[in-house]
């Protein structure tokens, strides 16, 4: 039996039979697989910490036929602490489910996993814009798995100069004014969304996590990459983000969601 040492996180757990769980982990070494977790459900299983969703940890996985079983799982950070917090916890729903729904099993991404550890990381921090942090993780997901909005010239004729520009979902990116009559579907897009998004694509989500954003813009990156992700991306769950901001009109607070 083939026996692997890997890093992963969990993006789904699913109970199996009385005490064994199923787990989906995205892995450094593996890409996205599954794996039984023998026994996890129970008190004193030394698999019970690895086995909670977004835990991420040092995995020895032994391949058992399509399946690998875990064989033990050390905690590198839990991040238990994103149950405790609502917005925390369906923001990093939603990323992890996006990440589960479109990628392929045994194909790695080692830049998508580290960008997925960084931001669950910062979902557990006081000091940080949750909504703003996940709308850069969508961008930078949707450059990692090959999906780049181009924002640092007209998408349709490669132009640079770029004195007034709208931003076209299906064509994929910025268009210049000379160009914008030949496409539908335009949207107006303000320079400084531009200028941040050029940012967040060319630095670390913990670099981008100190800028200092507006509610407007981050409420005009999250329309456009909203339309763009259910263009690009198959099967984009908004369940998580739905119920949250439910929660919040319930409360009377308008986040833009």
């Amino acid at each position: 039996m083939i026996m692997l040492n890997t890093q992963g996180i969990v993006l789904r757990a699913v109970r199996y039979e009385e005490n064994d769980v199923i787990l989906t982990l995205f892995t450094r070494k593996l890409g996205k697989v599954a794996a039984l977790a023998k026994g996890a459900k129970k008190n004193k299983s030394p698999l019970l910490p690895s086995s909670q969703l977004f835990s991420y940890c040092n995995y020895t996985l032994k391949k058992q036929g399509t399946m690998y079983r875990v064989n033990q799982g050390d905690i590198i950070k839990s991040f238990y602490d994103i149950s405790y917090d609502l917005d925390a916890f369906s923001y990093a729903t939603y990323i992890t489910k996006l990440v589960e729904n479109s990628t392929v099993e045994n194909q790695t991404n080692n830049r998508l996993f580290i960008l997925l550890a960084q931001t669950l990381h910062l979902y557990t921090q006081n000091d940080v814009d949750k909504k703003y942090i996940t709308h850069a993780f969508e961008l930078k997901f949707l450059d990692y798995i090959g999906f780049k909005p181009v924002v640092d010239r007209c998408a349709n004729c490669q132009s640079k100069s770029l004195e007034k520009y709208v931003f076209n979902i299906y064509e994929g990116g910025i268009i210049c004014n000379k160009c914008s009559d030949m496409f539908e579907n335009n949207l107006k897009i303000d320079l400084t969304t531009v200028k941040l998004m050029e940012y967040i694509l060319s630095n670390d989500i913990i670099k981008c996590s100190k800028a200092k954003v507006s509610k407007y813009i981050v409420y005009e990156l999250q329309n456009i990459l909203r339309g763009y992700l259910q263009v690009y991306i198959e099967n984009v769950n908004l369940k998580s983000l739905h119920f949250l901001q439910s929660i919040q009109n319930d409360k009377g607070v308008d986040k833009g969601e």
